[in-house]
Parts: C-alpha cells; sequence; structure tokens
C-alpha cells in the first residue's frame, strides 16, 4: 500500500478553476486514472438506488457528509485497482479539512496536493460556460454559493497539507495549455513526482 506504484494525488480548486480539464490531459499522458468526485456524485443521483436525502444535498450543492461520501470514493478506487489502475488524480477533494482524514485511512495519504488557483472572475466564466455543454446546474447563483464556500474552507486544507511539504500551487488563470505546462513543470520539480515518473 505504501510502494509507489500506488499513489493518490489530490486535486482542490475553486470552480471553474480548470481541475477537469487538466486532469483528463494529465491522466491521458502519464497513465493515472481520473477520479472526478463531482462526476461520482452526479452518478450517484441518476441511480434510482439512492436514498433521496443524498440526491438532495448533491442538488443543492451542499456537502456529502464524509461517513457517506468516503465508502463511494474507496468502491470506485477498488474497483479501479482490479482493472490495474493504481495512479488516482482525486480531482475534487477533499472541499473541508475534516473530509480528509477518514479518506486517508481508508484510501492512503496522498503523495501530493495539487492547488490550482484561478481568480474569480475568470473562474465564472469558465463555470458559467458549462450551461451551454449540458450542467443545467451551473448558473451564477450556483457558482457565488460554491466560490463562497471554497474561499471559506479551502485555506485549512492548503495549509494542514503545506505543513506537510506536499502541496504544489498552480497558476489556472491562462489558457489550457499554459496552465497545462505551468502544471507540468511545477510536478517535474518535485521528487514524488519524479518517483513516480520513472514507474510510468
Amino acid at each position: 500500500m505504501d510502494s509507489a506504484a500506488e499513489s493518490i494525488i489530490f486535486i482542490i480548486g475553486a470552480p471553474g478553476s480548470g481541475k477537469g480539464t487538466l486532469c483528463k490531459r494529465l491522466a491521458e499522458e502519464y497513465g493515472f486514472s481520473h477520479l472526478s468526485v463531482g462526476d461520482l456524485l452526479r452518478d450517484v443521483t441518476s441511480s434510482s438506488n439512492t436514498d433521496v436525502t443524498i440526491i438532495d444535498t448533491v442538488k443543492s450543492g451542499e456537502l456529502v457528509p464524509v461517513e457517506v461520501l468516503a465508502p463511494m470514493l474507496k468502491g470506485r478506487v477498488d474497483k479501479g485497482k482490479e482493472d490495474g489502475q493504481m495512479k488516482i488524480l482525486l480531482d475534487g477533494f477533499p472541499r473541508r479539512l475534516d473530509q480528509a482524514a477518514p479518506v486517508e485511512r481508508l484510501l492512503r495519504s496522498p503523495t501530493l496536493v495539487l492547488f490550482f488557483d484561478c481568480p474569480e472572475q475568470i473562474a465564472e466564466k469558465r463555470f458559467l460556460t458549462r450551461m451551454l455543454t449540458g450542467r443545467e446546474a451551473d448558473d451564477e447563483q450556483t457558482f457565488r454559493k460554491r466560490y463562497q464556500e471554497f474561499s471559506r474552507l479551502n485555506p485549512s486544507i492548503v495549509e494542514h497539507y503545506r505543513t506537510r511539504g506536499i502541496v504544489l500551487e498552480i497558476d489556472t488563470s491562462g489558457e489550457t495549455e499554459v496552465s497545462y505546462q505551468r502544471l507540468i513543470s511545477a510536478l517535474k520539480g518535485t521528487g514524488a513526482w519524479r518517483s513516480l515518473a520513472a514507474l510510468m
């Protein structure tokens, strides 16, 4: 469980900061499994077996209790391991600090935590374009609510992992290619990434 071959990277950032886009490319180019917490929860809400209170929580934009979320994540990660997916990008986690420890106990501690830093105005513009691609819930009110929540909760998450020496802050305010090259440059400057790259 502690080998470099089994690694998890947490990705945090405001809505619209580029997490999904950049993670998808990183996963494709470096052989990671990309697990989006947002996509996972949206999948859950479409299931007829899901408790209505969980569906209501997700649709309202509220945080799903960690005692519900953690087993979901473990189930998806375990399924991936059965298919040989040992390196994971956990996109959109944690959204609050008290989510971290229970999930780390079930899975493992992150090798790195990537903080995608993007100004509010740019993030909002990106977020609202999702309405044109089928993400009907992504309206201005939803953005404001989630961004305020992010601004309130994220500093303690960053500080927690910074004390462990595993946070990388990436400026994702630019176009996709610019932001991606910044990400790769930052990753290549870490010993943790070089250890992972040696196994890819």
